[in-house]
């Protein structure tokens, strides 16, 4: 065998190692469809890793999440050191930038001018969580609570205390300038009319007797009246049958009394024959009326009467007295009075002495507290402040003005943060807040990885993120992902080929010639 010959047969190795790896590596990736003929599957069609992504996918997920993205893994590398320093480096140089642009709010939300739909709908949230919880039953009771705790620290303070408290023209001045300030209103004179005309209109309906309505006092006051008038009573009516003007009233009654008939006619004229003229009749009425009054026994009958008529009077329910008038005409009446009591109150004489009334309450009960002061007027005060504040309480949830406030208050005020300058939240952050490696961002660093980081891996998943990505990637891409991997150590292993094919040209030479 000449040299020619032996060099053929190491070339012809080297060339067919090199196609087979050639091929064999290129069988990985292709053909990237199956292929049929005659209506069969070729055989090793489609490639390998076409054939085999999803293996591949999973393989992937499982390294990647099992093996390389444990998570253990990424939280020990999250807290080295240098992480942690080039976390502390970020968040100062992301603060000074925040400072030296002045960025607001909105832009880090929205865009670098603010635009987004992010405030509209964060305010809409917003505003729609706070006005349910202030329409809620909770809200209302908590409210209502403060409002009673409030409203018992008061009561318990003394009136000098908070008069002092609120200096000159405080607390005393504003007592003294509310009245006149508040009936100047038309909107609480309309409300003072139409409450005053509804309580009036009950009173009217009342099957409740006048006498029900008035103090024990009143009642003591009508018959001590009674008692002391009635001599000045009995006196006028003396005076009164004396006087000419009522003599001539009762002569001219007993004249036309006779002259009504023939019968009282006649009776008239024997009396006229018996010397018993109409004005001698009223001359003797006359002093009979007062010989009556004169004669003490008459006198108490007389005054027991006027005690009698007097009660009877208390005794008369409402509603019988102001039965003539009708259901229009109570309401009518009670309007017209009420009208009626609102301007007599709004005139300055009568808010005067409002204000006067409150001076003289105040110096008065200085030294005393609100509960105090108001106990005097009433025992059960204290019960009726905090019905009055539940009632208070009550009218704003049933009106929704807790919640229409809460509303606007939402909205105006994300607004505002919407152009707040984030630096002015930064100058809040503790001395050393970044800097220090110990400092509170270094902490919370620390507390987010260890305590939520391991929950937020886990609920991402990363096999099935991984496993998933790659399954969506086509063959082309697959191909391109592996060969950029393995590309370097593919073209080695086709040469290796090349080199093992030529080492058995070189092994089957020496064996033709060892056997020749």
């Amino acid at each position: 065998m000449n040299w020619q010959q032996m060099a053929l047969s190491v070339l012809g190795g080297a060339i067919i190692g090199y196609i087979t790896n050639w091929v064999a590596i290129r069988m990985l990736f292709r053909p990237l469809q199956e292929k049929r003929l005659w209506g069969m599957r070729l055989p090793f069609t489609p490639g390998v890793i076409p054939r085999g992504k999803g293996r591949l996918a999973r393989a992937i997920g499982e390294a990647v999440g099992g093996m390389l993205l444990t998570e253990k893994k990424v939280v020990q590398h999250l807290l080295q050191p240098e992480v942690e320093e080039q976390m502390r480096g970020f968040l100062a140089g992301s603060m000074t930038e925040v400072r030296e642009r002045e960025v607001r709010v909105g832009e880090v939300l929205g865009g670098p001018a603010g635009e987004s739909s992010f405030l509209p709908e964060f305010t809409e949230l917003l505003s729609g969580l706070t006005a349910k919880f202030a329409r809620g039953e909770s809200a209302r009771r908590v409210v209502s609570q403060l409002a009673n705790e409030a409203a018992d620290y008061l009561l318990d303070q003394t009136v000098l205390a908070m008069v002092d408290a609120g200096g000159q023209g405080g607390i005393a001045g504003t007592l003294e300038r509310l009245p006149a300030v508040l009936l100047q209103k038309p909107v609480v004179q309309q409300e003072l009319q139409r409450r005053l005309a509804g309580q009036i209109e009950n009173f009217l309906n009342s099957p409740q007797t006048i006498g029900y309505y008035l103090p024990e006092a009143v009642h003591e006051g009508i018959h001590q009246f009674i008692d002391a008038q009635a001599p000045r009573i009995i006196e006028a009516i003396e005076q009164f049958i004396n006087s000419p003007l009522a003599r001539q009233a009762i002569k001219d009654r007993i004249e036309g009394f006779f002259e009504s008939s023939a019968v009282k006619r006649f009776i008239n004229g024997i009396f006229q024959l018996m010397g018993n003229s109409a004005d001698t009749l009223v001359q003797r009425l006359a002093a009979e009326i007062t010989k009556f009054f004169a004669d003490t026994k008459n006198r108490e009958e007389f005054v027991h009467r006027l005690h009698g008529l007097a009660e009877e009077a208390l005794g008369k329910s409402i509603t019988d007295i102001a039965a003539g008038l009708g259901e229009d005409g109570k309401r009518e009446k009670a309007a017209e009075i009420a009208a009626w009591g609102i301007d007599k109150l709004c005139e300055p004489a009568a808010v005067e002495l409002l204000v006067g009334t409150i001076r003289e309450i105040l110096a008065n009960n200085c030294s005393l507290t609100w509960r105090e002061m108001l106990n005097q007027v009433n025992q059960d005060a204290s019960v009726q402040v905090s019905f009055l504040v539940e009632g208070l309480v009550a009218g704003l949830w049933k009106r929704d003005t807790p919640a229409q406030h809460a509303d606007a208050l939402v909205r105006r005020e994300a607004a505002a943060a919407w152009e707040l300058p984030l630096s002015r939240l930064l100058d809040y952050l503790p001395e050393g807040f970044v800097s220090e490696p110990e400092g509170l961002a270094t902490r919370l660093y620390r507390y987010f990885v260890q305590r939520g980081l391991p929950r937020l891996l886990r609920f991402i998943d990363i096999r099935s993120m991984v496993r998933a990505r790659v399954e969506e990637l086509d063959e082309l891409q697959v191909e391109e992902m592996l060969l950029s991997i393995m590309r370097k150590e593919l073209v080695a292993i086709t040469w290796l080929g090349a080199l093992l094919g030529a080492l058995l040209g070189v092994f089957t030479v020496l064996m033709q010639y060892t056997m020749k």
